[in-house]
C-alpha cells in the first residue's frame, strides 16, 4: 500500500509541476530547474556514465528528483495552490492518455514486426 501511495504522490507532484510550469504567472527562473532536470534526464552526457554498474543510474536518481523538488519549492504560492487543485481534479486523465498511448505503441510495434517479418522471411 505504501508503494501505491508514493506512486500517487509522485504522479500528483509531476502534475502539479506541469500545471505550474504552464501557468502564465510562473516566472522564468522557476522554469529553469525543471527544464534542466528534463534535459539532464534525456541527455546522453551524465556526470557518471550510465555504463558504470549502479553508479551510472544513481546520479539520475538523485539529480533529477532534486531539481524537480527545487522547481516545486520555487513556484509562487498562488500558482502552487491553483496547480494542486488542478492536479487533484485531473489525476485520472494522464492515466487514460498513457494507457491509450501504450496500446497504440504495441500496435505499431506489432505492425512493424509483421512488416519486417514479411521483408526478411520471404526468401
Amino acid at each position: 500500500m505504501a508503494i501505491k501511495q508514493q506512486t500517487f504522490k509522485w504522479k500528483q507532484q509531476l502534475l502539479l509541476l506541469y500545471y505550474g510550469m504552464t501557468d502564465s504567472r510562473t516566472p522564468f527562473y522557476v522554469k529553469v530547474p525543471a527544464l534542466a532536470s528534463l534535459l539532464y534526464l534525456i541527455s546522453p552526457v551524465d556526470f557518471i556514465p550510465d555504463f558504470i554498474p549502479f553508479a551510472g543510474y544513481l546520479d539520475d536518481l538523485i539529480i533529477v528528483p532534486l531539481l524537480l523538488k527545487i522547481s516545486i519549492k520555487l513556484l509562487p504560492e498562488q500558482v502552487r495552490t491553483a496547480s494542486q487543485v488542478k492536479a487533484k481534479q485531473k489525476h485520472r486523465k494522464p492515466i487514460i492518455v498513457f494507457t491509450i498511448a501504450m496500446i497504440g505503441m504495441l500496435f505499431l510495434i506489432a505492425a512493424l514486426f509483421i512488416k519486417l517479418k514479411n521483408i526478411f522471411w520471404t526468401f
